[in-house]
Formats: C-alpha cells, sequence, structure tokens
C-alpha cells in the first residue's frame, strides 16, 4: 500500500509497543524505552531505535524533549500517539490528562526516575507483575474493582508459592502534612493490596513521611528508592505504624 507523501505508517510490531510504554511511563528517556523494550543494546539497532523516536515525534505521535542531566531526550506520548492508541490499547489512553503537568520538570523527573525503579525491580527477580499509575487510574475511573488510590504503581511480587500485590509511591518532593491526613484516610480503606510502600530519595523525606502518615492502620511502609531497587528483599522498611524496621519477606 502507498501512502500520502506527508504521512507515516505506523508499524504493529515495533511502533505500538513503544507507544503503549511512553504511554504506561508517562515520561521516560529514549535509552530507558529501548532498555525496556531491546533485549539487549546493538549500536545500529540503538541508531535505528531513536531515529524512529524522532520520525514519531515529527508526526505528533510522540513529544521529544531536551531535559538537563538525562541520557538523551525524554518523550511522552503525543495527540496522534493518544488517538492511534485508542483502539488497540486494553485500558483508556489519556495522554492529555497529563498535559498540564508536562511542564513541570519536578513531574518529568519523578516520571523518569520510577520508570527507572520499574526497570530495576523487575529485574530483580521477586517482582513478576507491574501495574503503571495510567492503568491503575484507568481502573479506577472505569470499573467497579478500583484501587482505594491512583498509586504511582502496584508491584506482584513471588516467593514460592507465595505472592503479594503491594502499592508503590515514589515520594520524589514532599506533600504537605494535610494532604498526607487525607492520603492516609484513603489508603486505610484500601482492600486491594496487601500494604503501601513509599520509596524516598532521603534521609529528610523518610523522618518526614514516618510523621506524616503516623495516623495509618493499614500496613504502610517506607524504604530508600535506590536500596530498595538495588535489593528489594533485603532493603530496610520503615512500618509507619508500629515504628519498627523489617524486610520484604518479614513484612509481606
Amino acid at each position: 500500500m502507498r501512502f500520502l507523501p506527508g504521512t507515516i505508517s505506523i508499524s504493529t510490531e515495533t511502533d505500538i509497543p513503544l507507544l503503549r510504554k511512553v504511554h504506561q511511563a508517562g515520561h521516560a528517556t529514549v535509552r530507558q524505552l529501548y532498555r525496556a523494550l531491546m533485549p539487549q543494546f546493538d549500536k545500529n539497532q540503538w541508531d535505528s531505535f531513536n531515529r524512529r523516536t524522532r520520525i514519531l515525534a515529527g508526526h505528533g505521535f510522540l513529544v521529544r524533549q531536551l531535559a538537563v542531566a538525562l541520557d538523551s531526550h525524554v518523550v511522552s506520548l503525543g495527540e496522534a500517539g493518544e488517538d492511534h492508541l485508542r483502539s488497540r490499547s486494553r485500558t483508556m489512553v489519556e495522554a492529555i490528562s497529563r498535559s498540564p503537568r508536562n511542564g513541570k520538570r519536578d513531574q518529568l523527573l519523578h516520571d523518569v526516575e520510577l520508570f527507572e525503579l520499574h526497570l530495576a525491580l523487575m529485574q530483580s527477580g521477586i517482582v513478576t507483575g507491574w501495574q503503571f499509575e495510567s492503568e491503575i487510574r484507568a481502573d479506577n475511573d472505569f470499573t467497579t474493582y478500583g484501587y482505594a488510590k491512583d498509586y504511582d504503581a502496584v508491584m506482584t511480587i513471588q516467593r514460592g508459592q507465595q505472592s503479594a500485590k503491594i502499592a508503590l509511591e515514589y515520594e520524589r518532593t514532599p506533600k504537605t502534612s494535610r494532604e498526607y491526613g487525607r492520603i492516609v484516610a484513603t489508603v486505610n480503606r484500601e482492600t486491594r493490596v496487601a500494604g503501601v510502600i513509599y520509596l524516598v530519595c532521603n534521609l529528610h523525606m523518610e523522618s518526614f513521611l514516618a510523621h506524616a502518615l503516623r495516623g495509618a492502620s493499614y500496613p504502610m511502609y517506607i524504604a530508600r528508592a535506590n536500596s530498595f531497587a538495588a535489593d528489594p528483599q533485603n532493603a530496610i522498611l520503615l512500618d509507619t505504624r508500629l515504628r519498627r524496621q523489617f524486610r520484604l519477606a518479614d513484612a509481606f
């Protein structure tokens, strides 16, 4: 089939998985997406992949932008990509719902860093499933079996014959104490996950959250993001209810 000049043919084998992964991540670097979709690095394959993201961005399927201190361009889903995915995805595709936040550097970095945590945890050997925020939000908005909150992710861990679903929140910057009070009240009504882990980057956030989440009656834990991603089974989890430290196997 011939296409009109200036149009683009979308490949089911390569472009659709890329667009889906971008939608799931919200924002991700081109190198992260390559690592997520390709089994191993090949220079020619990487050059072709990077070039394809530029072509897709040129036709509005992706939005491609520079970000200081990141190893490659950051991409998010464009309007044409959203339109194209709508009839091909099992969940609602709403990139525009994120567009008011697209210009905010903190949201961009939050998404990129969370996707890096996702890539590391999926290689850990213990994480067997991952539900992204976009998928969680779709369940919460359009079904009767949603979660209590739009979590950043819900992961499934497997140890032997036992498994558990755990919600993750990546807290890059703090909210107000009042906001955390509302979050605790919401999470206390949760029934679909075994607990919630807040991943933080430093001691100050850990200390602040330990105080802000003190009213939790539902299992809520705090962990250092890098340690948890590197070795989730042995990373230290702080229980906000008991003020005690656990490891993943003991907590869940």
